[in-house]
């Protein structure tokens, strides 16, 4: 597959502090996401994963242009879309579309779900000959019958907005998807549903997807590979079952403890970790997630981990675990990333 994302070394920045402070000079700044390297290849899914405050959410926005102060490189089908002027990222924001969280809310009462599969056409002044037959067809898309387009979103089962997100975030011809949680709120036969739609869409269109979610079973639905965060950084990146199988950080082990699992008879060992997340103003010294780490050792609270490449994943722990160790294992030769 060839490669239509390509990140490195992206660092987003928020300022803080009071609109008086800010006025005045004295405002600083806290990073929320840091020093993120990944590819995303063209018709590949990658799973964003992590707590709530993690950063996926802004960096997902900073892949399609829409973060402010964002440094580092962020490749688009070979164009670094930080250095785009307004046209270009214009011409970006129909490359990449989004699937918001909330499915109803993203959808204007005020109207018709063929005035919304309609709206993106006018926003970006594209032409189109005949504007009812490609309403059809993108509710044919989504497996929705053309009747639905009479209807206002208030009218529709949660299921079927979700549909009528998708089919809007896919009426320009995007080449990548941005999925942000694309099955909260939905009973769970209608979250396998959407999910395989996300499937049979991707495969007909050769769609690249981001999905952003906390729900690892939706991970391992869709996703070819996934990338795991903390406190703004990735600490794992690998091929879906095999960091399933054999989870390297900590974090990633944690979170797999704690997810359900299927065979009734299997007794997974609970991985706890302590407190919260740091927060990114007071980030820790060394490795950021020593504080919880049940593992950590005494030089995990001074020694940055460097990333560790180890075949087709990634991880950033100098002492890495797989999800049944109770003791951490030796770390290996550290290296630079593939």
């Amino acid at each position: 597959m060839s490669e239509l994302l390509s990140v490195r070394d992206l660092t987003v920045r928020f300022r803080t502090g009071s609109a008086l402070s800010r006025l005045l000079g004295r405002a600083g700044h806290v990073r929320a996401v840091t020093d993120v390297s990944f590819d995303l290849a063209q018709g590949e899914t990658l799973a964003l994963v992590g707590e709530s405050g993690s950063g996926k959410t802004t960096l997902a926005r900073a892949v399609a242009g829409l973060a402010q102060d964002v440094s580092g490189q962020v490749h688009f089908e070979g164009r670094d879309i930080l250095e785009l002027g307004a046209a270009g990222k214009q011409r970006l924001r129909r490359d990449v579309a989004f699937i918001f969280q909330d499915a109803v809310a993203s959808l204007s009462p005020r109207y018709t779900i063929r005035q919304l599969l309609a709206e993106p056409f006018q926003i970006h002044g594209v032409a189109c000959d005949d504007i009812e037959a490609e309403v059809i067809r993108l509710l044919e898309m989504v497996s929705l019958p053309a009747s639905m387009a009479d209807r206002r979103p208030h009218e529709l089962s949660g299921g079927q907005a979700r549909r009528v997100g998708v089919a809007r975030a896919l009426a320009l011809k995007p080449r990548l998807i941005v999925a942000d949680e694309p099955t909260a709120g939905l009973d769970v036969s209608v979250q396998g549903e959407v999910l395989n739609l996300l499937n049979d869409l991707r495969e007909r269109l050769g769609l690249s997807i981001l999905v952003i979610t906390h729900n690892l079973n939706i991970v391992r639905h869709v996703a070819d590979r996934m990338a795991i965060m903390y406190l703004g950084r990735l600490v794992e990146t690998g091929p879906t079952e095999t960091v399933f199988h054999d989870p390297r950080h900590p974090y990633t082990a944690a979170l797999l403890s704690a997810n359900p699992v299927v065979d009734p008879e299997a007794v997974p060992e609970r991985i706890t970790l302590d407190g919260e997340m740091p927060s990114l103003i007071a980030r820790p010294d060394g490795c950021e997630f020593h504080g919880r780490c049940p593992f950590a050792r005494p030089d995990c609270a001074t020694v940055v981990p460097r990333v560790t490449a180890d075949g087709a994943r990634a991880y950033t722990c100098r002492y890495p675990v797989g999800i049944n160790a109770t003791t951490p294992a030796e770390a290996p030769d550290e290296k630079s990333p593939a």
